[in-house]
């Protein structure tokens, strides 16, 4: 298990190095050891969707420790860039395709984790799932998961909070300040197409999808970590989904961070983090 000094900062040295898999820009594979198999109350495979503009060297405090505990399973990274949401849908579930191949031929979904970060990581699932559907011509099969764990997420339409989300990254507070302008006026223009084009709100369909047993599996487990404090996704809009996917007879588990910023809880208390990780592997499997 990771401890505080080595969550905190990703090693020099990888011990799981990845290969970008062809076809899908925005994805990254990383397979066991030769003769390193996964025991049978362990998965098979770990898709880990990032945060919009996540750095690899970021998620890799996430990945080197997924090493640790479950060895033998296949990693796979499904990045999210803030350029997604002038990119065409049609380009987005084009590159997902070669990740749906790999994910519904090759590996078992009661052996499948899903780690999703923030609501890039979950507009990226949601491309996969769309992806599978075409692949398969089954609109009705959901990404394969026997456990999810939403980090920071899932969201709704923060007007604040979006801004920061494409403007947090910027250090120098003049460019963060015409940045944040631009954003405005863009946002601002986005939500007046969509409304005058009777276009539903992403983050609502968004946050619907991730109930739709055609989306994932409502046997999965579910657990939400996030913090009371967060300043782009609120707590009460993490509080309400959860509520809502219990009341459909999921299996959730919310985890609270009292004062921990947006995508940040592993850096706090990684004993703590890992534990809910392997104790939500763990549930789902009873």
């Amino acid at each position: 298990m990771a401890t505080a000094s080595t969550a905190k900062k990703a090693p020099a040295v990888l011990t799981r190095l990845f290969d970008r898999i062809p076809g899908a820009p925005n994805a990254l594979i990383s397979r066991p050891a030769t003769g390193v198999v996964a025991s049978k109350d362990e998965p098979e495979l770990i898709l880990i969707f990032g945060w919009m503009d996540a750095q690899l060297q970021h998620i890799h405090k996430y990945t080197e420790t997924y090493h640790n505990l479950y060895p033998g399973a296949t990693q796979i990274i499904v990045r999210s860039f803030s350029q997604w949401w002038w990119t065409g849908t049609e380009t987005s579930i084009e590159g997902t395709l070669p990740i749906a191949k790999l994910v519904n031929e090759t590996y078992n979904p009661q052996r499948t984790l899903i780690h999703a970060f923030s609501n890039g990581g979950m507009l990226s699932l949601a491309d996969l799932t769309k992806g599978l559907h075409r692949l398969t011509g089954r609109t009705d099969l959901p990404l394969p998961a026997r456990t999810v764990i939403f980090d920071s997420c899932p969201g709704d339409s923060n007007f604040s909070g979006g801004v920061k989300a494409f403007t947090g990254g910027i250090k120098n507070p003049i460019v963060r300040n015409i940045a944040g302008a631009l954003v405005v006026s863009t946002i601002s223009l986005y939500w007046l197409y969509i409304t005058a084009a009777g276009i539903e709100d992403p983050f609502v369909t968004m946050r619907k999808r991730l109930q739709d047993p055609a989306f994932l599996p409502p046997t999965a487990s579910r657990t939400y970590i996030y913090s009371k404090i967060d300043e782009l996704v609120p707590s009460q809009a993490v509080e309400q989904h959860a509520q809502e996917s219990k009341k459909l007879g999921m299996d959730v588990v919310l985890e609270a961070y009292d004062n921990t910023p947006h995508v940040n809880h592993l850096r706090q208390n990684p004993d703590r983090y890992w534990a809910i990780v392997k104790n939500a592997w763990t549930r789902s499997g009873n």
